[in-house]
C-alpha cells in the first residue's frame, strides 16, 4: 500500500477558545468590587443562608473597572459558609435583573474563601492538573472588595454551566445534574449512583439536583444499567471519563468527592448519549479532607495513611455504601488496568518530575502579597508559607503538599498494576482516508499480550474497539474501512499486570488523521435551521448552523 498523505495531529477533546479565558488565567488576578446599599448586608446574607434557599441580595459589581449593576449575590456552598465567618464564599449572578448582562461572556461568578487550605494553592493547582485529562473548569484568584474594603483573596472558579459545557461538549441541551444530596448524610449513600433508593424518578430527587429542563429518566436508566448490567453501560456512561475521575481523586487524595461521601461532581449527557462525570469543588484536595465510608477508614484516616491509601480501596476492601462507578468497573480486569494506567500518567506527568511543586511555588509567589494583606483569611501568613512543604494545624492537621506527594508518588509508582507495563512505539498509518477506502494503523508494541485500537469517524460518536494483530515481530496492526475523511484514534496495550495508552492522556487526547476533500466529496451531514437553545457558538450565541 502507498503511504497516505495526511495531517496527523494530537487532539484533545477540548479545542475551542472562549472570550472569558483571560478572566480565569492563573497569572491574572482580577479585582472584583461588590457594593451593597444596605449597611447590614452581611446579616441579610446570613439570613438567606440560614433559610437554605437560593434567594439573592441585590448588589452592584465592578470587575476591573467594568460596572455591572443590579447583580444578585448569595453565599456559595454549605460547609465553607457560616454566619460566624467574616470571609464567606460568594455566588454572584451577573444577569440577575438584566438577563443579557455578562462579563466577557460570563453570567455567574463563583468565589471560594480558601477555607481548609493554608497553602492557598490546593484548588487552583488541582484544576490545572485535572484539565489535562478531562473536561474541567478553570480556576485562578480574585481580589475581592466589599464597599471598597479589601475583603480578601478568593479563588475564582469557573462555574460548570452552559458556557463550560459548550466548550467541552459543543452542546448544552443534554441531561445535566449536580451530584450533591440536598443534605449530606455521613451514614447514607448520597449521590453514589447506587440503585438502592428505588426505581422511581422521585426516589432520587433529594440526592441529585437536575440543572437541565428534563433528564430524570435518563439518569435513572443509566443508574439501573450501571448497577444491574454494567457490561452494557458504556452507551449511557463514559467509562473512560469515570476512570480518569477516580484516578485523579486517588492520586491527589481528593476525598471530598465521589470517593469519600459521594458528592461534589456533575454528570452531563453529551451528543453521543453518554453521561460524563465532571469534577467540582477541590479546595480540600491533597488530603485536607480525610473522611470516607470505606470500611478500612470509617473513622477517617491520618496524614501518614493518606500517603499510602490504596487506590483500589473500594475494590480490594468493602464499601460500607456502594460505589458502582468504581467497583463495578474495577471488577473488569481490563478496566482496572486502564484505571491504573491513568493513575500512572497523572503521577509521572505531575509528581515524579516535580512539576506540581514548581507550579505550586510559582502560584504562591504570584499571590504572596495579596495573601499577606488578607486580614480575613483563616490561617496565618506563616501557615501559608509553611503548608506547601510541612503540616500546619488549627482544629485539624493540613498536610504539607510536598511531604504528602513525595511519599504518595513513591508508593503509587511501585503499586501492583503500575510497573511492568507495555511500551508502545511510533504509530504509523498507511492507505487512503475516504469513504470506501482502506487504512491500516500499526505500531511496535513490546511486553503486551493484547493490543486494542480505538477509533471513530467524526468527533462526537462513540469509539469502536478492535484487537490489533501481531505480525510475529511485535508490530501490531489493524485495517480500517474508512467512512469519512477524518479519523480519531488511540491505542491501548496490556499484559497480565499492567496497561498503557498512546497517547498517554487517551481518550481525552487522541490522534487524528485528516485528508483534503476533493470536489464532489463535500456532503451536508446535518444542519440546524432554528437554533434557539441547542448549541452555542464561539460568540456565545445560538446561531443557525450547517455541518459539512
Amino acid at each position: 500500500m502507498r503511504r497516505l498523505s495526511f495531517f496527523l495531529t494530537l487532539i484533545t477533546c477540548s479545542t475551542l477558545g472562549w472570550a472569558h479565558d483571560g478572566f480565569y488565567q492563573i497569572d491574572s488576578i482580577p479585582e472584583i468590587k461588590i457594593y451593597f446599599v444596605q449597611d447590614n448586608w452581611d446579616e441579610l446574607l446570613d439570613a438567606l443562608f440560614i433559610e437554605g434557599d437560593e434567594d439573592r441580595l441585590e448588589c452592584d459589581v465592578v470587575i476591573d473597572g467594568t460596572i455591572l449593576p443590579s447583580c444578585g449575590i448569595r453565599y456559595k456552598g454549605f460547609s465553607s459558609s457560616s454566619i460566624d465567618y467574616i470571609k464567606n464564599p460568594f455566588n454572584i449572578k451577573l444577569d440577575y435583573v438584566d438577563t443579557d448582562q455578562s462579563y466577557a461572556g460570563i453570567d455567574k461568578i463563583k468565589l471560594s474563601n480558601v477555607i481548609q487550605d493554608p497553602s492557598f494553592v490546593r484548588e487552583t493547582l488541582s484544576y490545572e492538573i485535572a484539565r489535562k485529562y478531562m473536561p474541567t473548569g478553570r480556576a485562578n484568584y480574585a481580589k475581592v472588595f466589599v464597599n471598597d474594603e479589601y475583603w480578601g483573596l478568593y479563588t475564582n472558579v469557573e462555574a460548570v454551566d452552559k458556557q463550560m459545557l459548550n466548550e467541552h461538549f459543543t452542546t448544552v441541551s443534554g441531561s445535566f445534574f449536580k451530584c450533591n444530596p440536598a443534605s449530606l448524610n455521613l451514614f447514607g449513600e448520597n449521590a453514589n449512583l447506587s440503585d438502592s433508593p428505588g426505581s422511581a424518578e422521585s426516589d432520587y430527587y433529594d440526592l441529585y439536583d437536575m440543572k437541565s429542563d428534563n433528564g430524570w429518566g435518563d439518569l435513572v436508566s443509566m443508574i439501573d444499567v450501571l448497577n444491574n448490567d454494567v457490561a452494557n453501560v458504556e452507551p449511557q456512561l463514559n467509562i473512560d471519563r469515570a476512570l480518569w475521575m477516580s484516578a485523579f481523586n486517588y492520586a491527589l487524595v481528593n476525598f471530598d468527592s465521589y470517593v469519600g461521601f459521594s458528592q461534589n461532581y456533575y454528570l452531563y449527557k453529551d451528543m453521543a448519549g453518554q453521561f460524563n462525570p465532571i469534577l467540582w469543588d477541590m479546595n480540600m484536595s491533597f488530603a485536607s479532607y480525610r473522611l470516607s465510608d470505606d470500611s478500612d477508614f470509617w473513622d477517617g484516616f491520618t496524614i501518614n495513611q493518606a500517603k499510602t491509601i490504596d487506590p483500589l480501596a473500594h475494590y480490594e476492601s468493602v464499601s460500607v455504601f456502594p460505589r458502582p462507578m468504581m467497583r463495578n468497573f474495577f471488577e473488569d480486569d481490563t478496566q482496572r488496568r486502564m484505571y491504573l494506567a491513568h493513575l500512572r500518567t497523572i503521577v509521572e506527568e505531575n509528581f515524579e518530575n516535580q512539576l506540581y511543586l514548581d507550579r505550586a511555588t510559582e502560584i504562591q509567589e504570584l499571590i504572596d502579597a495579596d495573601v499577606e494583606a488578607d486580614v480575613n483569611k483563616f490561617y496565618t501568613y506563616q501557615d501559608f508559607l509553611d503548608n506547601l512543604t510541612m503540616t500546619t494545624s488549627d482544629l485539624i492537621d493540613y498536610p504539607g503538599i510536598a511531604d504528602l506527594i513525595e511519599a504518595r508518588s513513591e508508593f503509587l509508582l511501585e503499586y501492583p498494576g503500575i510497573p511492568n507495563s507495555p511500551e508502545i512505539g511510533e504509530i504509523a498509518a498507511e492507505g487512503t482516508i475516504g469513504i470506501g477506502n482502506s487504512l491500516t494503523i500499526s505500531a511496535p508494541v513490546t511486553n503486551a499480550t493484547e493490543v486494542t485500537l480505538a477509533y471513530r469517524f467524526g468527533g462526537t460518536g462513540l469509539f469502536n474497539y478492535e484487537s490489533m494483530t501481531d505480525d510475529g515481530s511485535g508490530l501490531y496492526s489493524y485495517n480500517i474501512n474508512a467512512t469519512g475523511n477524518a479519523i480519531q484514534y488511540y491505542i491501548y496495550a496490556e499484559n497480565s499486570e499492567a496497561g498503557r495508552f498512546s497517547p498517554e492522556r487517551a481518550a481525552y487526547e487522541f490522534y487524528e488523521l485528516t485528508s483534503e476533500v476533493s470536489a464532489g466529496q463535500l456532503v451536508i451531514n446535518e444542519f440546524m435551521a432554528d437554533n434557539l437553545s441547542y448549541v452555542l457558538d464561539d460568540d456565545n450565541d445560538y446561531d443557525d448552523w450547517v455541518e459539512l
